[in-house]
């Protein structure tokens, strides 16, 4: 388990910097255009490690289907709507605001499929969490929801198709996760590339050498990398596992801002990431004190 929760820190980490990378990419590189060439650059990433790895390519019309609504539920369309709507909206704010992907991983399991046993330690860890994001990010974040409403609500939205995704993405725990990564990262990659077209004219986009480098690192790490474990979690840690990324990308989207782009350093934004941590241990069933506590309740 303690291999799980690292790899589970590491996704949350990149993830967590993708806030700022969008940022950088937004100011020469239009949000479908830069979405659909991370995942192209991502998916020959993801194809090329499988076949080093002699992992046995998909050959069958359902999972090329499962593999396109899972590429939908996740990069192509959250993973955009996230960017589209950062135009509008403070990295701090989209952060808050794509956090709630645990409570909606919960409603959807506690409503819809039932496959995993919610206790109260989950529900604790989920309070806790979103809780914990709070304070990290800071109750002035929320002094501009009354600005940019629709980029608000387009990242709000964004959280309950990678809620929906932890819970669908249970089908490719028996296929390798470089394969699942790569599969539905290239069918969200089409569908982005269609519609890139359609909307914002890429052959003429000219970026800068800074978008592009953040591109090009957010598309080998944050869509390769981080991608490949995010499937092997959520084999391992189940879906409301898996989802738990959905605080700690917002708690490290913030103290990446600190520790490298020099932002103040606060002992709120302290308290606020212990919250995380313990809120992520509880979803996960990881608190020593309430395991011991159950396991001696006669």
């Amino acid at each position: 388990m303690a291999l799980e929760i690292a790899a589970l820190l590491f996704v949350g980490f990149l993830w967590g910097a993708q806030f700022g990378f969008n940022k950088i990419q937004l100011e020469t590189i239009p949000p479908f255009t830069g979405v659909s060439w991370r995942l192209i650059i991502a998916s020959a990433l993801l194809w090329l490690l499988a076949g080093l790895r002699g992992d046995p390519f998909p050959r069958t019309i359902a999972a090329w289907r499962d593999f396109t609504v899972q590429g939908l539920l996740t990069s192509g369309g959250p993973g955009v709507m996230v960017m589209w709507g950062q135009q509008f909206i403070a990295s701090a704010l989209a952060a808050i605001l794509n956090s709630t992907t645990p409570i909606f991983a919960t409603l959807v399991t506690l409503l819809v499929t039932r496959h995993e046993r919610i206790g109260r330690q989950k529900i604790l860890g989920l309070f806790i969490g979103l809780g914990g994001v709070v304070l990290i990010v800071g109750i002035d974040a929320l002094r501009g929801v009354d600005k940019g409403l629709i980029g608000q609500i387009v990242v709000m939205a964004s959280a309950l198709g990678y809620g929906s995704a932890a819970v669908f993405g249970r089908r490719f725990r028996t296929i390798s996760p470089v394969v699942a990564a790569a599969g539905a990262n290239s069918c969200s990659a089409v569908v982005l590339t269609v519609i890139a077209f359609a909307l914002e004219d890429p052959l003429h986009t000219i970026p800068s050498t800074r978008s592009l480098a953040a591109l090009i690192v957010s598309a080998l790490l944050c869509n390769g990398i981080a991608v490949i474990l995010y499937y092997r979690l959520i084999a391992t840690l189940g879906s409301i596992g898996a989802s738990s990324l959905g605080y700690l990308k917002a708690a490290f989207g913030v103290l990446v801002g600190c520790f490298v782009l020099g932002e103040p350093v606060t002992a709120t934004i302290m308290i606020g990431f212990a919250a995380v941590m313990m809120g992520v241990a509880a979803i996960n069933e990881q608190l020593p004190f309430w395991r011991t506590r159950r396991e001696t309740t006669p």
